[in-house]
């Protein structure tokens, strides 16, 4: 009886080293090795894929090899990161959305330099079709001897590539995914970028622009996201877009718009913005939400909870001066404005969340702080920031009427009478009723205004002396 287990469990062993050894052979033969010349069409079938490519292969003039959707290469880079896939004929590498061809290094899966890449020697007659792709580690996934007039890219993937994509006149990218690349886009001048992903890169995009559209994409975990590395000639247009945890969101913007986008968790989000209009963004927990410089127009935007909020820099000359109005910028923790130039700047209708100025002039730096700095007038609203409760001027018309610049303060409900308190004088005020009439009213001396003839109701005093102030008070 134990002879008969023994044999039995011996049989087992046999069975099983069998089979073990027919699935290595199996594999083996599942996969098709190739390297060198290619001499006449040819076609890369995947009914005979994954191919392990073991050294360079280079399709010769006027011959076509055509690599079918749902191909996957493997490149062979134990001993070599020389490999290449050369065509000085016609290579087709075209997958579709639910087959897309497959490329990629065997070894070191995240080396960004594994192997060369496809190489197209257009002089030679050279033709490289690509797109719905996955590629990674090559050195230069597309390389084109002469720049091609339009690369066009939907549903493709670059991982860990080291310059995902060089172009030299249009890109048109599409659902596209660049992953842990040293540089995903490099080049100029016209690009158009739509719903694609930039996560883990070095450089995600340097652009060198004529005209820059881009929309619906995410920048994740970048070093660089957006880089402008010359003004942009034509057109800039960045809407719909998110950046998150990037060192650098955008920098060097000029020459257009960016809106409806979300900057959360950056070092910077914005740096150095010129001649470019920002408006309608959220701004949040960034070190640096927004560098404002020559021209900017920045409106509209919720700039809360970061770091440091607005900072105003690069501006030599009045004229030159952003436009800054509108925002809501509220509990940044080390500045909400930081007026870094000697300019004086009027930040009115900005919301700073504080309904004492004591607390916004904590978080504005400017000539009070520094007095290399210019100053700046800013104006307090409630905590909905709809209701204007005062104006700060620290220069220009009106300026220096207390410590910190005025506050109106009078009794409130008034009666027949409407006394501005204070020793500056006033001579004439203007209210208005719900209904949007205007009353300009002249004073009778010690800022004492006549209100008799307003009807019972709620008003606002909305200038002192031609200056807004916007003081809601009762007429009883």
């Amino acid at each position: 009886m134990c002879s008969l287990f023994r044999g039995k469990r011996n049989f087992m062993k046999k069975l099983s080293l069998l089979l073990f050894a027919l699935s290595i052979l199996v594999n083996a033969q599942a996969q098709t090795n190739v390297a060198g010349g290619i001499y006449q069409n040819a076609t890369w079938s995947l009914a005979n894929s994954p191919y392990v490519v073991n050294g360079p292969v280079v399709v010769f003039p006027g011959v076509t090899l055509n690599i079918e959707p749902g191909v996957e290469i493997k490149i062979n880079n134990l001993t070599s990161s020389n490999i290449y896939i050369e065509t000085r004929g016609t290579l087709n590498c075209v997958g579709t959305d639910a087959q897309p061809i497959k490329i990629s290094a065997m070894y070191d899966t995240t080396n960004q330099t594994a192997w060369q890449g496809f190489i197209c020697t257009s002089a030679q007659g050279g033709v490289l079709n690509v797109d719905r792709f996955d590629i990674a580690n090559a050195f230069k996934p597309f390389a084109y001897d002469a720049p091609l007039a339009n690369y066009q890219y939907t549903n493709c993937k670059f991982r860990h590539c080291f310059e995902a994509i060089t172009l030299g006149n249009t890109v048109e990218l599409n659902n596209c995914q660049f992953i842990d690349n040293e540089t995903a886009v490099y080049g100029w001048s016209y690009f158009t970028i739509n719903n694609c992903l930039f996560k883990d890169n070095n450089t995600s995009v340097s652009a060198y622009p004529t005209a820059f559209t881009m929309t619906n994409t995410q920048f994740i975990d970048n070093a660089i996201g957006v880089s402008f590395a010359a003004p942009v000639f034509d057109s800039l247009y960045i809407t719909d877009c998110q950046f998150l945890n990037n060192l650098l969101a955008i920098g060097y913007p000029t020459n257009g718009q960016i809106f409806n986008c979300q900057f959360n968790d950056n070092a910077t989000a914005i740096q150095y913005a010129s001649e470019v209009e920002i408006f309608n963004n959220e701004f949040s927990f960034n070190e640096l939400a927004l560098e404002a410089s020559i021209d900017a127009d920045i409106h509209d935007n919720l700039i809360n909870n970061n770091i440091g909020g607005v900072l105003i820099s690069g501006v030599s000359n009045i004229q030159d001066s952003p436009e800054i109005y509108n925002n809501e910028i509220c509990s940044n923790i080390n500045f909400a404005v930081n007026n870094n130039t000697n300019m004086n700047y009027s930040l009115l209708s900005n919301c700073f969340c504080d309904l004492d100025s004591a607390g916004i002039e904590s978080v504005i730096i400017d000539g009070y702080d520094d007095i290399t700095k210019g100053l700046i007038n800013y104006q307090i609203y409630d905590s909905s920031c709809t209701v204007l409760l005062g104006t700060i001027l620290k220069y220009g018309p009106g300026a220096g009427l207390d410590e910190l610049g005025f506050d109106i303060l009078f009794e409130n409900p008034v009666q027949n009478e409407l006394q501005i308190l204070g020793e500056i004088n006033f001579s004439e005020i203007q209210i208005s009723d719900l209904s949007g009439r205007v009353y300009t009213l002249n004073s009778a001396g010690d800022n004492q205004f006549d209100v008799t003839m307003l009807p019972a109701g709620f008003y606002i005093l909305t200038t002192v002396n031609q200056i807004a102030v916007n003081k809601p008070f009762i007429k009883r």
